[in-house]
């Protein structure tokens, strides 16, 4: 005996299941977009600090002082 499954069924799980992978697929994209926010401050960050440190007046010269 067959199970008697309704095309209004069929259609409730699809609309499900596209309907999570649109939200799945919208979250990784704001995921990647914060990753990459991130990485760019960072490298930022590290850009000024590295300037800073030659600038400072004891980046130059000889160790001994």
């Amino acid at each position: 005996m067959q199970p008697n499954t309704s095309p209004l069924e069929h259609l409730t799980a699809f609309a499900i299941v596209f309907a999570a992978g649109i939200f799945s697929a919208a979250s990784f994209f704001a995921y990647m977009e914060r990753v990459r926010r991130v990485a760019i401050l960072d490298h930022l960050n590290r850009t000024n600090s590295e300037q800073d440190l030659s600038v400072s007046p004891f980046a130059s010269g000889n160790i001994d002082g």
